[in-house]
């Protein structure tokens, strides 16, 4: 009934149909297993894109991506801030929070600010941001008066 060249494009489909099972399936549970979201988790999330302005330690982006998150900005003079905004260097959040613009250029180390005019901040290791391959991150918390993220 069947030809030998049905058997062979049977069988064939089979071996591809097993493989498929054999190999795909596990592979893809051993990815998902060991993927890492490189997207920090919040209410709202901003990706802060190059080019930045730097100085000394301090680097500044006040794109106007980030104007969804002026609401909760600190105005220039606020003593003391309270902008639940935290900025995150690829997964890793940055700190201290709340420095002045002269403590973030002098001291860096992940000092940042949220303004309303967007953001100061600096790397961790007062690297420079535009060239350190390194994703910077304005997230906004799911819960905003939590600020221990």
């Amino acid at each position: 009934m069947w030809s030998n060249y049905g058997r062979a494009s049977m069988t064939r489909l089979g071996v591809a149909i097993v493989a498929l099972f054999v190999l795909y399936f596990p592979a893809a549970a051993w990815v998902k297993q060991r993927y890492v979201d490189v997207i920090p988790k919040g209410k709202i999330v901003v990706q802060l894109v190059k080019p930045f302005e730097v100085y000394q330690h301090a680097t500044i982006s006040h794109q106007p991506a980030l104007d969804r998150l002026s609401n909760w900005a600190d105005p220039e003079t606020a003593k003391p801030q309270h902008s639940p905004i935290v900025i995150y260097e690829d997964t890793v959040p940055l700190g201290p929070g709340h420095n002045t613009f002269e403590a973030i250029s002098k001291q860096g180390a992940g000092r940042y600010s949220h303004w309303r005019g967007g953001v100061v901040f600096s790397a961790s290791d007062n690297s420079d941001p535009n060239s350190n391959s390194r994703t910077y991150w304005a997230v906004l918390p799911n819960d905003p008066t939590d600020q221990s993220q």
